[in-house]
């Protein structure tokens, strides 16, 4: 199909930012509270009129040669009927019939069934609870070269840089069979290549790439210059590609892959983009040590309370009044009460609740954030307002530049401007309440292909942490020894040092996958499915990990995993469960816990005395039912604290909105 010509009658195609008020929000939460399956919709399965329609396009077809003109009349038809609302089945199946066919011949796979029904609901504009293992690359690809024969220019957001690149060049000869042209777009893609790359018709990246890009928009120097007609009758004259306005073509349809990850578990994170000079204001080195000096001197529980699962300091009326006492001789911003106060709040954030090798490490560059959710490092990002130079500081390093802010936005506020928005995850029903209120996405249960027949081993619950990595150890040298490959997942680099050192001391040969090995890890996955082999990893392992099992590891009983520490949020934890018993494998999960684990530290002692009565009393099975209801108060804390910020978002878009600046 030959390439488009001429620009897009609209030049920057996005949704416009939602106009809704704090009381829309709150109506919307209590309405989705009063009915909690608003926004889920029927279970589909392989056995749907769907995929019995497209799987019958395709038997008409496979035994004809690959017509370019058959599938521009079909993609013709699908345009029209796209531009009028939802597509009909009879229109999008024949075309995502030639799409499945092409990826017979170019690749030789062909999607089955659950696959087809997952696609028919990323036209819906829906998110598809895909299961663990059921191949959401290759239903990606094919979704968004359906999307792109309907007139769309899609982007594709994939979980790294290392999967946008792999999956462009994977499924590249099947959009060129197509007649389409794909691209990839990371963090080592240059500036000035990317406004090329962007006129692709599906483009795969990381979301932080495109909103970066899509800020740059918003706030480069050419930003308001040419707006509307004027910009398209710009570019109209211009030879295409060339001195473009823009580097994004507008956001017009996205598929995200692990869309809970990406659109809840990162949406309380903003994104800001700076300039290259630092920013003025005061915050230097002698102003970020005296807040760091007097942050030392108060007291925990009198001069400020810590909500751990926030990863907040609130100061108390004693803690302000300490605070007054200890600015004696403080000069510039450190003398002024407000901002003294929010920087001593950072600085205590700093020393009390962020920790080397859980929620950072030190490496040869400085100091490199590490994601919870993926446990992967994030080293082109920082904490903002002063939080990330009192880290350095702690830590004994120079503290970096505090950069002018040239633009903020969170995913919360980036994604519903997209014209059409859908995704796929493995864990979409537990987060279904907030992408409904957030985004207005509905999610759609896809049943798997195969039954699921992992087993769920009796749940260990230990004293103490010590003792539980020498159960951990034990167990795992016996189900290596009868011939299974297994996986132990922990919460933080620093416990997968403790599980580490237990192993060696048993003698038992392990890989250790963590954010310190990323280089080694796809030699790490691709050997981590071989009978009797022990891998150790943090959340790397979750998302997006497929790991392969021979067939001697099969009739070992298959991936055996075991779980050392709930998370906050139990779909992390479901994400590497799910890495067993993919596709009717056979597979088991193994949960040893302890008392001392962080999710009961961080409730403080008086939880910990309950659960240990509790489990002296009740046993193991009723402790980690006590042990749930803690995490249950930790997601929904985080949650309050993800709408907080939503509502604080709004607000200021309306103070900018004033100035004639969204972002």
């Amino acid at each position: 199909m030959a390439s488009r010509i001429l620009p897009d009658i609209e030049e920057y195609p996005e949704r416009p930012a939602t106009a809704s008020t704090d009381w829309d929000a709150r109506i919307l939460g209590i309405a989705s509270r009063l009915d909690p399956r608003r926004f889920m919709r029927r279970s589909w399965g392989g056995g749907h009129k769907f995929a019995r329609l497209v799987a019958d396009e395709c038997a008409k077809i496979s035994s004809e040669a690959f017509d370019p003109e058959r599938l521009q009349r079909k993609s013709v038809l699908l345009r029209r009927s796209t531009r009028r609302g939802r597509v009909p089945d009879f229109v999008l199946a024949p075309v995502l019939a030639e799409v499945c066919e092409a990826s017979l011949r170019v690749l030789g796979k062909k999607p089955f069934d659950v696959q087809v029904v997952v696609i028919r609901t990323l036209f819906d504009g829906e998110v598809a609870e895909m299961g663990t293992g059921e191949g959401k690359s290759l239903t990606a690809a094919i979704g968004a070269a359906a999307l792109a024969l309907s007139g769309r220019r899609v982007h594709v957001m994939t979980v790294n840089d290392y999967l946008a690149a792999r999956d462009a060049e994977t499924f590249g000869a099947l959009f060129a069979e197509l007649g389409l042209k794909a691209e990839h777009v990371t963090d080592e893609t240059a500036l000035d290549g990317r406004k090329e790359k962007y006129r692709a018709d599906v483009v795969f990246s990381a979301a932080k790439n495109i909103l970066f890009d899509y800020l740059r928009d918003k706030t480069g120097p050419e930003a308001d210059q040419l707006r509307g007609l004027a910009r398209k009758l710009v570019n109209l004259v211009r030879p295409e590609g060339a001195g473009e306005v823009s580097i994004l073509q507008g956001l017009d349809a996205v598929i995200v892959d692990e869309a809970d990850s990406v659109l809840i578990d990162q949406a309380a994170t903003p994104f800001i983009l700076s300039a290259g000079e630092a920013a003025l204001g005061g915050l230097d080195t002698a102003t970020l040590l005296k807040t760091l000096e007097m942050a030392r001197g108060l007291r925990d529980g009198v001069d400020y309370r810590r909500s751990e699962s926030l990863r907040r300091v609130n100061l108390t009326d004693a803690g302000r009044g300490h605070l007054v006492s200890l600015a004696t001789d403080a000069v510039g911003l450190a003398a002024v009460a407000p901002v003294r106060e929010h920087l001593a709040a950072q600085a205590l954030v700093a020393l009390h609740m962020l920790e080397k090798n859980r929620d950072y490490v030190l490496t040869e560059k400085g100091l490199a954030i590490i994601d919870e959710s993926t446990g992967r490092l994030m080293p082109d990002r920082q904490w903002s307002e002063g939080l990330h130079q009192f880290v350095e500081l702690k830590e004994g390093l120079e503290p970096s530049e505090i950069r002018r802010t040239l633009g903020r936005i969170t995913f919360q506020r980036f994604f519903p401007r997209y014209r059409h928005v859908c995704g796929m995850t493995g864990t979409a029903r537990a987060a279904a309440r907030e992408l409904g209120e957030v985004y207005g996405l509905k999610v759609r249960h896809i049943l798997p292909r195969r039954p699921d027949i992992r087993r769920w081993a009796k749940i260990a619950i230990l004293r103490d942490a010590q003792t539980k990595w020498a159960e951990v150890a034990k167990l795992a040298g016996t189900l290596s020894r009868a011939g299974a490959p297994v996986l132990i997942g922990t919460r933080s680099l620093d416990a997968s040092h403790a599980c580490s050192a237990v192993l060696r001391e048993a003698g038992l040969t392990h890989a250790l996958l963590t954010a310190e090995h990323v280089a080694q890890e796809a030699e790490i996955v691709s050997e981590a499915g071989h009978p009797g082999c022990i891998t150790v990893a943090t959340n790397m392992a979750g998302r997006g990990t497929d790991i392969l099992l021979s067939e001697a590891s099969r009739q070992g009983g298959g991936l055996q995993v075991i779980l050392t520490e709930l998370h906050g949020n139990s779909r992390i934890d479901r994400q590497l469960c799910g890495r067993c018993g993919r596709q009717g494998d056979p597979g088991a999960v193994h949960r040893v816990l302890s008392l001392e684990d962080e999710i009961v530290a961080s409730e403080g002692p008086l939880a910990a005395a309950l659960l240990r009565l509790v489990l002296k009393i009740g046993g193991a099975r009723l402790c980690h039912g006590g042990m749930v209801v803690l995490q249950i108060r930790q997601t929904r804390r985080a949650e309050r604290g993800r709408a907080d910020l939503a509502r604080q978002e709004r607000q200021r878009e309306r103070q900018l909105a004033l100035s004639g600046r969204m972002e």
